[in-house]
């Protein structure tokens, strides 16, 4: 039979058809596989002691549109057998190709090279192995899940993705991934750089360039290699940060999922970059290249983002990035961004700062009156978060006195005051928040307990959670012992509860025995819930911290943990849990990594410090 020759007749097909007829024609020449390879691998050849040099690849690509079959059949063998030696060539070529031909037969040998290298951790492997068929979202969980592997097992890995991946935006987000861990600090990320050089190879990219300069930055021992890394970086961000609408769903800077829903890639360099420039005192260049994140004429602060920006810009050494948003700041009515402004002047010297931040932080109190309570209770969570304690506080009370603060929304307010102040180590405090909405007598007290009761919570498990603050803050171990039997008799399945009973009865075996029953109970009762409800990561969290801090099924427990995390990766809470559970396995050095991870992404957290602390000190470093 005589083989088609989709030269002659290629401009006249669909693209759809062309594909069809290429694969056949390929499959005829080699209908048996060689050794090792799926029949749906491009033709297998002996690879070449050395790899084809660039000018010998270009040749390469060329042929795969001449208009000789056998030619270019042979290009497409010997560029198969180059491997991720010819990646980026041929994605080039798929992407830009004015060939129709060279461009389908580039696309097919590229989507075939192979992510794995036969060299990673099983659990890197089978995450690559699912890899390359799924689709955006699929593949971005998937860069999650290796970003946060034990012992950074899937950093070299996803280094590759950045090299091999088949769409430019895909390398940028995988590379965004990275280049978000990355803070001035880390004492963890320079160790991470052979792994990610390793990944990206020969990669000529611009999301494998920035990388490799970051790297370069991180691992500099001279002011010289200092600014070549920087160099190199704001070379490849030109093109990384043209364009901010790239999807990094769950960006690590969780700020930006609150209001501006995903994050986006080219933020994240464009961040990277401006915190090398301030690092190396270079802040007019860092602030003119800051100007777009917070700009809302040049499209990058829509959707609420500027005052996230604001917000990191200040907390990565440059407050006076505030001076950028000053006609916005007179102009509109965003109470989140005036607030960003209060915080911003609080890092700034001078005698009329701390007189700036107050008056700004009072405007945005006023406004937030203007725009509702759900406005105010966000302002609330996003300040505490940033580490504006006291005007987080002042934003709480305000729902909570206010005379037309619906039940509902008292009691939701009560909660999330009272988790807030318990993380600040003031759980009388909560105590008192709590008892105000669980004991409150006459109408009040009903209307509150229907609150709660329309958010899905019942009385009873505020009144546990009520006495379990109370416990906290009792110094007395009778009556703090006394507090947590009243707030399991109330519910018998509060998770900080139960562990703060098992942690008290280690010297009785006989009420050891019951409250190990009662986890027992807690931790089945929560596994029904996570199979009547597959996507439910809140459920996996808590079953990850009851067992993790007391006794269970520790393996199901971490397991749990993990997929917590493919939901909210960069999850302080969750991060936190999954220490604890490092920890239980007697795997301190994890235990620490994992923690500083959650600590970078809620500083002001003390809870989340007071552990890092703790994990250190059963580590015997010294903090």
């Amino acid at each position: 039979m005589a083989l088609p020759n989709a030269r002659t007749d290629s401009l006249d097909r669909p693209p759809w058809l062309l594909r069809l007829v290429l694969t056949v024609s390929m499959t005829v020449v080699t209908p048996f596989p060689a050794s090792g390879t799926s029949p749906g691998s491009p033709p297998a050849v002996e690879r070449a002691a050395t790899e084809p040099s660039v000018a010998e690849l270009e040749a390469l690509i060329v042929q795969l549109g001449d208009r000789d079959y056998a030619v270019r059949e042979l290009a497409s063998q010997r560029l198969a057998a180059a491997g991720a030696a010819a990646a980026d060539m041929l994605l080039a070529a798929a992407e830009e190709s004015s060939d129709l031909e060279v461009a389908l037969r580039a696309r097919w040998l590229a989507e075939s090279i192979p992510f794995t290298t036969g060299h990673e951790s099983p659990e890197a492997a089978r995450l690559l192995e699912d890899f390359a068929g799924a689709d955006l979202t699929a593949r971005i969980r998937i860069m999650h899940r290796l970003l946060r592997l034990d012992n950074d097992a899937g950093i070299e890995p996803l280094a590759r993705i950045v090299r091999l991946e088949r769409t430019a935006a895909g390398s940028r987000i995988a590379a965004a991934l990275v280049v978000q861990d990355w803070e001035p600090t880390d004492p963890y990320w320079p160790r991470l750089g052979p792994a990610i050089l390793t990944g990206l190879g020969n990669s000529s990219r611009p999301a494998a360039r920035f990388l490799r300069g970051l790297v370069g930055h991180a691992t500099a021992d001279s002011p010289a290699a200092l600014a070549q890394g920087i160099d190199v970086c704001a070379a490849a961000a030109e093109s990384l940060t043209a364009s901010h609408n790239d999807r990094l769903t769950q960006e690590s800077d969780s700020d930006l999922g609150d209001t501006a829903g995903a994050g986006r890639a080219g933020s994240v360099f464009r961040r990277c970059l401006v915190a090398l420039l301030t690092q190396a005192g270079r802040r007019a260049e860092a602030l003119a290249l800051a100007k777009p994140l917070l700009d809302p004429t040049l499209g990058a602060a829509a959707a609420g983002r500027a005052p996230f920006e604001l917000h990191w810009l200040t907390t990565h050494g440059l407050p006076e990035a505030v001076d950028l948003v000053n006609d916005q700041l007179n102009d509109a009515t965003d109470p989140f961004l005036t607030y960003a402004a209060a915080l911003a002047w609080t890092k700034r010297d001078g005698v009329e700062a701390e007189a700036k931040a107050t008056a700004l932080a009072d405007l945005a109190c006023r406004r937030l009156g203007e725009d509702g309570l759900a406005e105010r209770l966000t302002a609330a969570g996003i300040l505490a978060r940033w580490g504006g304690i006291e005007w987080a506080m002042r934003e709480y009370r305000s729902i909570l006195e206010a005379p037309e603060t619906p039940p509902a929304e008292r009691a939701l307010a009560a909660i999330y005051f009272a988790e807030f102040l318990h993380d600040q180590a003031r759980d009388a405090e909560a105590a008192v928040v709590l008892r105000r909405v669980v004991e409150a007598g006459g109408q009040e007290g009903e209307d509150l307990q229907q609150g709660l009761m329309q958010l899905g919570r019942e009385p009873r498990e505020s009144r546990s959670r009520m006495l379990f603050f109370a416990a906290c803050a009792e110094s007395d171990e009778s009556a703090r012992q006394q507090l947590i039997d009243e707030s399991l008799q109330a519910s018998p399945a509060d998770v900080d509860s139960l562990i703060t009973a098992y942690q008290m009865t280690s010297d009785n075996p006989v009420r050891r025995a019951e409250i190990v029953r009662l986890i027992t109970q807690a931790a089945a009762a929560i596994d029904r819930e996570i199979r009547n409800l597959p996507a439910d990561s809140v459920s996996r969290n808590e079953y990850a911290w009851l067992i993790a801090n007391t006794e269970g099924d520790l393996g199901k427990a971490t397991r749990y943990s993990r997929e917590s995390l493919e939901d909210a990766f960069d999850s302080a809470s969750y991060l936190d849990t999954l220490a604890h559970c490092h920890v239980a396995a007697g795997n301190l050095e994890q235990a620490i990594r994992t923690q500083w991870l959650a600590v970078k992404k809620e500083p002001h957290s003390l809870l989340i410090q007071r552990n890092f602390a703790r994990f250190r000190s059963l580590a015997k470093v010294q903090p």
